[in-house]
């Protein structure tokens, strides 16, 4: 009888679908199509080969109340995350659609495994629904790469220039990450993988930047990756001028732009642990730029001095 229990909730499990975002791959689990409607953004990211480094089983609720379990980090707007026995539970809240948890996220400490459960006070009459609607996906991601070292997100510009490869530009909101990936638009046409977040990881001593869904303003997104040589961090400014960083300033200046886990202690001190890493193999500078073509210039002019010499 267990058997057969446990058969047809396989059976009743069998839709599937997966994504991969900077070399993590998802996988999302349900019992209907309406489990797996996703965002426009994620198409892109969309895989159907796959061995999933994180599975998330979407599962229907009557009603979710608060989490009373331990608190440990409030977002201040969508999300809130509170630890049980042994999981984190994340809850997402919004007024528009309810004084009550709409969704939760129930993951284990390594975050491989999630219960995704969704509301149906208050989501039957907002359709369709997104299960893996943003922030959840950045979540599942980046929390994942930083409890494993692999990888931290940053808020930043990444493009791909054919001649000169990779180039990212870190910045807080309004430093010009949108504006940087407009110009290089109009005046070299790269592919740009964020105007807003990128994921870092090291790949054989190498940095490499990942595109994100998550976009800014520009709304630029590409699955893509590149090596970086040289993060530029942005500043707004009359010309072009750059000015190079030591090591422990620009680990600094690196994680007041990036998105650690504040509710993870491991997987704080595994960020700037990975951060330690990053600016040992790729020299920062504090870029202040013009919003022309010339700060475009000055970064191809340096790129080619850096190559010759």
């Amino acid at each position: 009888m267990v058997a057969g229990n446990n058969q047809a909730a396989l059976q009743s499990r069998a839709l599937t679908c997966g994504f991969r975002i900077a070399g993590t791959s998802l996988e999302l689990l349900g019992r209907s199509e309406e489990d797996l409607h996703f965002s426009p953004g994620l198409e892109m990211f969309r895989s159907s080969e796959w061995v999933p480094d994180i599975t998330v089983e979407v599962e229907w609720t009557g009603m979710l109340r608060p989490h009373f379990g331990t608190p440990v980090f409030e977002s201040g707007s969508a999300w809130s995350v509170s630890k049980d026995e042994r999981d984190f539970v994340f809850d997402f809240c919004s007024a528009v659609v309810s004084s009550n948890p709409y969704k939760r996220l129930h993951v284990n400490p390594d975050f491989t495994r999630a219960r995704l459960l969704l509301s149906r006070a208050a989501l039957d009459s907002h359709r369709p629904i997104l299960p893996l609607e943003y922030p959840a996906d950045e979540l599942l991601i980046t929390n994942y790469l930083a409890v494993h070292s692999f990888g931290v997100e940053v808020h930043g510009c990444g493009l791909i220039d054919s001649e000169t490869g990779g180039h990212l530009f870190l910045g807080h909101s309004g430093a010009g990450k949108s504006t940087t990936a407009r110009l290089w638009e109009t005046f070299r046409n790269p592919e740009i993988l964020s105007d807003d977040r990128i994921i870092l990881r090291i790949e054989n001593g190498e940095l490499w930047m990942h595109g994100t869904p998550w976009h800014g303003e520009g709304q630029f997104a590409s699955p893509g990756k590149a090596r970086v040589n040289k993060i530029f961090i942005l500043q707004h400014g009359h010309g072009n001028e750059r000015v190079e960083l030591t090591p422990s300033r620009a680990a600094g200046e690196l994680f007041a732009r990036a998105f650690p886990p504040f509710h993870s202690s491991i997987g704080l001190e595994r960020t700037v642990e990975f951060l330690g890493r990053v600016v040992a193999i790729a020299p920062c500078f504090e870029f202040s730029f013009a919003p022309d073509a010339s700060s475009v210039n000055s970064v191809l002019e340096f790129t080619h001095v850096a190559a010759a010499c």
